[in-house]
């Protein structure tokens, strides 16, 4: 089914009326606890937050507006080779990329390390969403001065400043109802690659049928509207066994271990379906894991209390998992720090003030 997901998202706008948690729960087949609404009225966006269910990797961070039931899809999870995880979906998802290689091709572009940033235009507004947060707002905003790792960077409103800048095109495009999908360099991020200086780089397009535009189209829409796009390494195709697929796998990541960047993203496609992707990275960055202070924490735990029911966080899985969504990193020695958080604080009450 997630490989027609464009086709399930048209349905859905056309079928589920109106848009709540529990109207789009049972039409996904995904238990509401995962379409958080803040109000009434405001968008409903759906967290993965754990969920192996393959439809969560490719619907993370969809946005369901209920006002003219707009749906913003989101950006999928991207996750590496089987060498690297054990997780069906990415030993599914790096079948299907095979399946593209040896039927057709598949793009291989350059990985960029920061944050993925969606734009697109709602009502009278422009919002830079982020894959937790409709507007992208930043949990970690106003943690403290003991926040080492985003500074009190506004996603969104950092986001919004880059592109109002130096990418005045990027609105233009969003007004007749595109999503151009950047990835936010800051040099203030704490990434295995540093940036060298604050840019936006378009790494995809979502038609507004919700497909992804594919490489050709990407690069006319970058030069049509003056955006930076992201840099293609080459094409993988006619790789007929899989032991010459995975031998190249091998060789991008050799290949941006020695030219000391974030890695590569292979995109693909299986016949008409939805874009696949898979992603090779060195160990450097595969390793990389920031130490998060107890303010981060804090922070992004009294987000997700103001944005969830009571009941869901009963679970302590399920706010483990939605923590880990929201800092953005799913790696051990983070993890590790989140469950020892939740382990000091089982109620989610501060033992004393910061």
């Amino acid at each position: 089914m997630y490989l027609e997901i464009a086709n399930l998202l048209r349905r859905c706008a056309s079928e589920v009326n109106p848009f709540t948690p529990a109207m789009l729960g049972a039409f996904f087949g995904l238990p509401e606890r995962h379409f958080s609404q803040e109000s009434a009225n405001g968008p409903v966006l759906f967290h993965q937050a754990g969920s192996i269910q393959p439809v969560a990797y490719v619907l993370r961070g969809t946005i369901f507006w209920p006002d003219n039931r707009r749906i913003v899809r989101g950006y999928p999870r991207i996750l590496p080779s089987s060498d690297y995880t054990p997780e069906r979906f990415a030993i599914t998802e790096e079948r299907h990329v095979f399946m593209a290689v040896r039927e057709g091709e598949a793009v291989v572009e350059r990985k960029e390390g920061g944050v993925t940033i969606r734009l697109y235009h709602h009502g009278d507004y422009f919002y830079c969403a982020t894959n937790d947060v409709y507007d992208g707002g930043n949990p970690l905003v106003g943690a403290g001065i003991e926040n080492v790792r985003s500074l009190g960077i506004d996603y969104g409103a950092q986001a919004g400043r880059l592109l109002e800048s130096a990418y005045k095109g990027a609105m233009n495009l969003a007004s007749i109802g595109y999503v151009p999908v950047f990835e936010m360099l800051l040099p203030e991020l704490e990434t295995a690659v540093p940036a060298h200086r604050p840019d936006m780089i378009l790494i995809d397009v979502i038609e507004p049928d919700f497909t992804f535009a594919d490489r050709l189209e990407k690069e006319r829409i970058a030069e049509d509207y003056g955006l930076k796009v992201v840099a293609s390494e080459g094409r993988l195709q006619g790789l007929a066994t899989e032991g010459a697929f995975f031998k190249r796998l091998r060789g991008l990541e050799h290949e941006a271990t020695r030219q000391g960047i974030a890695g590569f993203v292979v995109k693909g496609r299986v016949g008409d379906s939805d874009q696949v992707f898979l992603k090779t990275e060195p160990a450097s960055v595969r390793e990389h894991s920031p130490a998060l202070p107890q303010s981060d924490l804090w922070a992004v735990y009294e987000t997700i209390a103001e944005e969830f029911a009571a009941e869901p966080l009963t679970d302590p899985l399920f706010v483990e998992e939605l923590m880990l969504d929201y800092i953005g990193d799913h790696s051990r020695s983070v993890r590790w720090q989140v469950q020892d958080f939740l382990a000091a604080n089982p109620a989610g009450e501060r033992a004393e003030p910061g």
